[in-house]
């Protein structure tokens, strides 16, 4: 759901039509690859009577003159809990097993897997549908140095952007053989900030065998850390005339992150800019305005009050689109991923420069060792009242969505000038007491 004022009246203040009744159960079809060749086919049924092949990818693996072939198997009636296995040809042209894996995702009901072989290198690709981290991960498997045994050579991962005020697709590519790890922010509609890089290394593992390798991206965790978007903020330096503004008023703050973009009128390049205290200062983090004036100069706006004290750790994003500045903290524990962010805008009522509270919105997202995953998001407008729950659960492959209107009373404008960021001083805009 869009986060703008706009959406919001358009989602707590219509009226829907009735649902539709459900459609009646139907029995879904499970993959079934009937293409294998028949040799290969007989070499799987013998050596895994009680699997069936849902898929399989062929090409030269180890040497350039032989075909290889990888079969994902999964248990008889399912398409989960699956195996890959690896063939080669032997003497007069069969089949034979040389080497198999691990169960790929092992409880992850909707997970699927796929493999395909490709310039040497045996590519598993796993698909986990609403993973709060990935729901793309692709593990790469390849003979090295000659060597007669297949090791994991390389992972990627990728996550759409989802639809949180401040969205990103990111994607890691780490190579096992270099410890090289490249981590990308990609630019959305939401966000039209340029696609950004980070290169860094990763320690170099002993290598890891394909039969030994455990297909969880836990067991990857440093060459799949994911970096906070603050990370990602360019390293360009700020206008000499906002660097001088800010020096003065808050001398030794650190940029954290920052935006630009027309905050009054269209044409104009304010500047939000969230600033760290210095190393060992008893300070906290703000945010502050620098507003573009008609002769090309800045001038310092509004200061926010204290904007971590509430979330210590976390990572603040900064986004001014569609003439609003969006605030977004986010925060991860061991119950799930916590986001929170805050929309500001101008209205024809505020002094000019004044930006007012409009929109509060939160989420809880986590996901269970065996892929299922709960997400609860409530979006409140502060100028009508309107508020909107939303429940969305996925539990063994089935996802299931609620959603209930409310009204909350309206408050007396909140002006991002000295605005703690603390959800909890917005209890009845942010309560989750919605039950489905």
């Amino acid at each position: 759901m869009a986060f703008a004022t706009a959406a919001l009246l358009a989602g707590c203040g219509t009226t829907r039509p009735p649902a539709p009744p459900a459609p009646a159960p139907h029995r879904v079809e499970l993959p079934t690859d009937t293409s294998l060749p028949p040799a290969a086919a007989r070499a799987l049924s013998q050596r895994f009577p009680y699997l069936h092949p849902i898929g399989h990818g062929s090409g030269h693996l180890q040497v350039d003159d032989a075909d290889d072939l990888a079969v994902v198997l999964a248990p008889l009636g399912q398409s989960s809990d699956a195996i890959v296995a690896v063939l080669v040809t032997g003497a007069g042209g069969q089949w034979r097993v040389a080497t198999t894996s691990k169960v790929v995702a092992p409880g992850c009901e909707p997970c699927t897997t796929t493999v395909d072989i490709a310039r040497k290198i045996l590519s598993v690709h796993v698909m986990r549908p609403s993973d709060p981290e990935f729901e793309r991960v692709t593990y790469q498997f390849g003979y090295r140095d000659n060597d007669d045994a297949l090791r994991l050579v390389g992972v990627t991962a990728a996550q759409p952007a989802g639809d949180d005020p401040i969205a990103h697709s990111y994607a890691i590519t780490t190579n096992l053989l270099d410890g090289v790890k490249l981590d990308t922010l990609d630019a959305t509609a939401s966000d039209p900030s340029r696609r950004r890089e980070l290169k860094s290394t990763v320690p170099l593992r002993p290598a890891v065998a394909f039969d030994a390798f455990a297909f969880a991206p836990q067991a990857l965790a440093p060459e799949l850390r994911r970096l906070p978007v603050s990370a990602f903020e360019p390293q360009d330096a700020l206008p000499a005339s906002a660097a001088a503004l800010l020096r003065a008023r808050f001398p030794g703050a650190i940029v954290q992150a920052r935006s630009a973009g027309a905050l009054r009128a269209e044409g104009a390049r304010d500047l939000a800019v969230v600033l760290a205290p210095p190393p060992g200062a008893d300070a906290d983090t703000t945010l502050a305005l620098l507003l573009a004036q008609p002769d090309g100069s800045l001038k310092l706006g509004a200061t926010s009050g204290p904007l971590t004290r509430a979330c210590r750790g976390c990572d603040v994003q900064v986004q001014i689109a569609h003439r609003a500045l969006v605030v977004q903290t986010v925060a991860s524990d061991s119950s799930g991923t916590h986001i929170v962010g805050y929309q500001f805008m101008a209205t024809p009522k505020d002094k000019t420069g004044g930006l007012r509270l409009v929109g509060v919105r939160t989420v809880h997202a986590s996901r269970s060792s065996g892929g299922d995953s709960h997400r609860y998001v409530n979006t409140a407008n502060l100028v009508t009242g309107d508020k909107l729950d939303v429940v969305e659960d996925v539990a063994r492959g089935h996802r299931n969505r609620v959603e209930r209107a409310s009204k909350v009373t309206v408050r007396p404008p909140i002006l991002l000038a000295g605005f703690a960021f603390d959800p909890g001083k917005l209890d009845a805009e942010t309560r989750r007491d919605f039950t489905p």
